[in-house]
C-alpha cells in the first residue's frame, strides 16, 4: 500500500533520486548472502519517492507557485488544493495514481491548480481518475467502540427489553452512545440514528443525563429499532421513504409515544439539552 508522502517547497538536503542513484551504485557490488526481501520493498518506496519528488518539481515550475505536495492513498478525494491568502503558496493533495500521469494529464493538472474549476482540464482529469479507479483503495469501515452503558442510562438494557417485547428478539443491530459533536451554535438535536451498512444505532450522548427521563430514552431507542426492523422503503417515484405509513403506525402504537412526544416538544427541555452542550 502506498504511504502518505509529503513534499515541501524547501530544498531537500538529499533528494530521493540521489538516494536511489547511490543505492544503485552500491548494488553493482556482489550482494551478500544475508540480503532480505524487505530490501525490495524499500527500493519500491524509493521509486515512489522519486516519482513524487519529480512531480512536485515539475508542478512547482509550471505553476510558478510554492507548492506543498502530499501524495495520498485516499478512497474519496483524489485531488484538492488550498491557497494561502496571497495565493503565492498552495497545499496540493494528489492520489498516488497521478505519479503515473503523462504529459497531457500533467498539463491539465497545472491548468486546474491555477484555476480549479469546471472546464476542459477538469474533464480530462475526471477521465484520468475514472480510467484508474482500480488503483483506489476500498474505503475502510470506521472502527466503532461500543459504549452502551452510560452514567445514567443503560442502552443495552433498553434495547434488550424492547427487542423481546416488540420485535420477538429479531433485531440484530448493535447500539452505542455516539461521540459528542463539535461545539457550535445549535438549534436542534438529532437524538438518535440508525446506520444500515453498520447495522448500528447511535444515541446522542446529551441524552445520558439525569434530568432526561428513562421513558424518553427508551422511546428514541424504539424509534431507531423500527428503522432497523423496516429498513428504507423505495417509493414508485424513486424517492426513499424514511418514515413510511407502516413506520408511523407502529410508532404511534408504542405505549409511551404521546408522553415522549410531549417531553420532546417542550421548549424548556430542548433548551436545557442545548445549554448542557455549550457547557461542555
Amino acid at each position: 500500500m502506498i504511504e502518505q508522502l509529503e513534499f515541501d517547497w524547501h530544498p531537500a538536503k538529499s533528494s530521493p533520486r540521489a538516494v536511489l542513484e547511490k543505492t544503485a551504485c552500491a548494488a553493482t557490488a556482489p550482494a551478500p548472502a544475508t540480503v532480505k526481501p524487505a530490501a525490495l520493498v524499500q527500493s519500491s518506496g524509493l521509486q515512489t519517492s522519486i516519482a513524487a519528488h519529480d512531480l512536485h518539481r515539475e508542478l512547482s515550475e509550471s505553476t510558478g507557485l510554492r507548492l506543498r505536495l502530499r501524495i495520498t492513498n485516499n478512497s474519496s478525494t483524489m485531488m484538492s488544493v488550498r491557497y494561502s491568502p496571497d495565493r503565492a503558496t498552495a497545499r496540493l493533495s494528489l492520489h498516488h495514481m497521478f505519479l503515473e500521469a503523462g504529459p497531457e494529464v500533467k498539463r491539465a493538472l497545472v491548468a486546474w491548480i491555477k484555476r480549479p474549476r469546471k472546464g476542459k482540464p477538469a474533464s480530462l482529469l475526471d477521465q484520468f481518475i475514472r480510467e484508474r479507479s482500480h488503483t483506489i483503495a476500498p474505503r475502510q469501515p470506521r472502527r466503532t467502540f461500543l459504549v452502551a452503558r452510560g452514567r445514567h442510562h443503560d442502552l443495552a438494557a433498553h434495547f434488550n427489553q424492547l427487542n423481546a417485547d416488540y420485535f420477538e428478539g429479531k433485531i440484530s443491530a448493535r447500539i452505542t452512545w455516539g461521540r459528542m459533536p463539535k461545539l457550535r451554535r445549535r438549534y436542534s438535536i438529532r437524538f438518535g440514528s440508525y446506520s444500515p451498512p453498520e447495522d448500528l444505532i447511535r444515541m446522542h450522548p446529551l441524552l445520558d443525563q439525569e434530568f432526561v427521563p428513562e421513558f424518553f430514552v427508551r422511546y428514541i431507542v424504539f424509534h431507531e429499532m423500527l428503522h432497523a426492523h423496516l429498513g428504507i422503503e423505495e417509493l414508485a417515484s424513486g424517492r426513499r421513504a424514511i418514515h413510511p405509513p407502516a413506520f408511523k403506525r407502529l410508532e404511534k402504537s408504542y405505549p409511551d409515544y404521546q408522553r415522549a412526544l410531549a417531553w420532546m416538544r417542550h421548549p424548556g427541555n430542548l433548551d436545557r439539552l442545548l445549554q448542557a452542550h455549550r457547557a461542555r
